[in-house]
């Protein structure tokens, strides 16, 4: 069985186009089989979006972009230097029609994880695959720390059932953790590295 989190170049495709409005911008993205939340920007994704906080011009990854809302949004509303990365090519493909859709410039790279990833970023945001296990996605978090700026922050949007509470202590290990948002069993993290954490 395959999953969003792999690459999708041999399933049957059947796009299709959704719109999206944030801060008051219509978005339009095209999204197909094969990639996380076809049919409509996941709650989570938008609860996510409307918490993160970027310094306009920020330097920021989008991990697992998917079909690339998050990344996009972001540049579009702050301007912001953008990277999107994701293993399905299927999903990199749409990131980038729905980049040129939207009129936005992004770096697009194919990476399995942190693996082809080597810069370092303001901010780091991500929707976290749930199905590749909590030992493979606890780790991937964790690795996070190496790719942020000193003062940096990963910003991670997880629900309650899905073990909100035992990720926040995780990370505690790696990062200073704030609770961002708690709303409906929905929260997001804000995970600052500094010297201390």
């Amino acid at each position: 069985m395959s999953h969003y989190f792999t690459d999708q170049k041999d399933t049957k495709s059947h796009r299709k186009t959704i719109d999206y409005i944030f801060a008051g911008k219509l978005f339009s993205f095209v999204t197909d089989h094969g990639v996380f939340s076809k049919d409509a920007v996941d709650h989570a994704t938008i609860k996510l979006l409307e918490t993160v906080k970027i310094p306009k011009g920020a330097t920021v990854l989008d991990l697992g972009c998917g079909y690339g809302v998050i990344g996009i949004v972001l540049q579009k509303i702050y301007q912001a230097a953008v990277t999107m990365s994701d293993i399905n090519m299927r999903a990199l493909t749409l990131a980038q029609l729905n980049a040129e859709k939207n009129g936005v410039r992004v770096e697009i790279i194919k990476s399995d994880g942190f693996t082809s990833i080597e810069s370092l970023y303001d901010h780091i945001v991500v929707n976290p695959p749930i199905r590749i296990g909590k030992a493979a996605m606890y780790s991937m978090l964790a690795q996070a720390k190496a790719y942020l700026q000193n003062n940096g922050t990963l910003w991670v949007v997880i629900h309650k059932k899905h073990g909100a509470q035992s990720l926040a202590r995780y990370l505690a290990d790696y990062f200073t953790v704030e609770r961002a948002l708690r709303y409906k069993g929905i929260y997001v993290f804000a995970c600052r590295k500094t010297l201390t954490a």
